[in-house]
């Protein structure tokens, strides 16, 4: 008993440590038993929405694993109240940088922004896969254009933590280069973009990895220049012109995929920014997915944005970026008060509200997202026969399938 006793007393800090730590382990236990629904709800929900009905039983174990795991972690028993209790101790503690399962580590900017960190990457596979593609689309007459947007940082200023590098306009500028030897046209967002009146934080989300409605916006102007000046479209300049928009901010309402990993305490909540014509509009969308097919007709309002995103009574973790349609395999915008002007982007989700805002000044807008569209980006432009094929990605799609174009069956 004394040894017992005095063991107790030489490991005293370590065998607390240990208690508390199983009784944490089985609080948790026992809330995911208890949350099992929410569980089974989630995995259903996500394993849906990543697996086509048709994939095969490989791809679909897998995608089933990858939705089990992210449902397990979504529906942790107090899995907000940990991660906001974690972000108020970061915050405390006067850190800017926070050890993150998926991104390795996420920062605080010198503008308050939550990111990570870009690796470097080879760019040469994708330099191959775009060649291939413009070869083809050569030899039907159809001219490609690669749009490059930024990433959440700028080229100049270092924001990170001094021992902290991000390579994702490095990676950008690797990739252009092989475009100009390749004697790809493209445009490069990233000058006109960070040259703006705008700051950074009116640019990108503070919570979020994706620019802001306003940047979004702006960029548009620049791909309309670009389409008049280089690529005989007659785009109206009044849908560039902010003055013929509404604008409703509201306050304090989004908190978006970086912002959801650190809490609320630490990251802060953003604003956000509504933008819609205040001129008529009227149109026939159509939305493709797994093989089914949504119509929306009417105003801008009511066939393009999808209101849920908004809704007041929503969570401040609903993806309100989303209210600009996306993400979707194949959308089919028809404008039926402009009567030419026929584009086909290829895009990832920096493209969201570039598309919608761009298709007020085309008759016709198609967006694929190669990630669920698994056809033939070639085979579909030729059957299309756009003016004009524009890939348009962020400077952080490098290194994985979104230069994937041949058909994935």
């Amino acid at each position: 008993m004394k040894n017992l006793k005095e063991a107790f007393l030489l490991h005293k800090k370590e065998m607390i440590t240990a208690a508390m730590f199983l009784i944490v382990v089985f609080v948790m236990l026992f809330g995911l038993i208890a949350s099992w629904k929410d569980v089974g709800r989630t995995f259903l929900a996500g394993y849906r929405s990543t697996v086509p009905p048709q994939s095969p039983v490989v791809e679909r174990v897998v995608g089933a694993i990858a939705s089990l795991e992210n449902a397990v972690n979504e529906d942790t028993f107090q899995r907000h109240n940990f991660i906001e209790l974690f972000g108020l101790t970061q915050k405390t503690m006067g850190k800017n940088i926070v050890s993150d399962s998926g991104y390795g580590a996420l920062y605080k900017t010198s503008k308050a922004q939550i990111t990570y960190a870009v690796m470097k990457k080879d760019v040469s596979n994708e330099l191959e896969q775009i060649r291939t593609l413009k070869s083809q689309l050569d030899e039907i007459g159809i001219p490609l254009l690669y749009i490059q947007a930024p990433f959440k940082l700028p080229e100049k200023g270092n924001q990170l933590p001094p021992t902290v590098k991000d390579y994702a306009n490095e990676n950008a500028d690797d990739f252009l280069a092989g475009l100009a030897a390749s004697d790809i046209d493209y445009l490069d967002l990233r000058q006109v973009f960070w040259s703006s009146d705008l700051d950074q934080n009116q640019l990108f989300f503070n919570t979020d990895h994706h620019w802001t409605i306003d940047g979004a916006f702006l960029s548009m102007g620049t791909i309309v220049d670009k389409l008049n000046n280089d690529y005989q479209f007659h785009i109206d300049d009044r849908i560039t012109n902010i003055e013929n928009y509404n604008r409703t901010t509201y306050e304090d309402f989004y908190i978006g995929s970086m912002g959801r990993r650190v809490g609320k305490l630490y990251g802060g909540v953003d604003d956000f920014t509504l933008i819609t014509p205040d001129f008529d509009t009227s149109y026939t969308l159509y939305e493709r997915d797994y093989g089914g097919e949504k119509v929306y007709e009417g105003s801008f309002e009511e066939a393009v944005l999808t209101k849920d995103y908004i809704d007041q009574e929503a969570p401040l973790d609903t993806n309100r970026y989303a209210v600009y349609h996306g993400d979707n395999a194949e959308l089919e915008f028809i404008n039926h008060n402009v009567n030419s002007g026929k584009i086909m982007m290829i895009k990832d989700s920096f493209g969201l509200p570039v598309y919608s805002f761009l298709s007020l000044g085309v008759q016709e807008l198609r967006a694929l997202d190669v990630r669920l569209y698994k056809e033939s980006v070639f085979e579909y432009a030729k059957k299309y026969r756009p003016e004009v094929v524009i890939i348009l990605y962020n400077a952080d799609c490098f290194g994985s399938t979104m230069f994937d174009f041949e058909a994935k069956n």
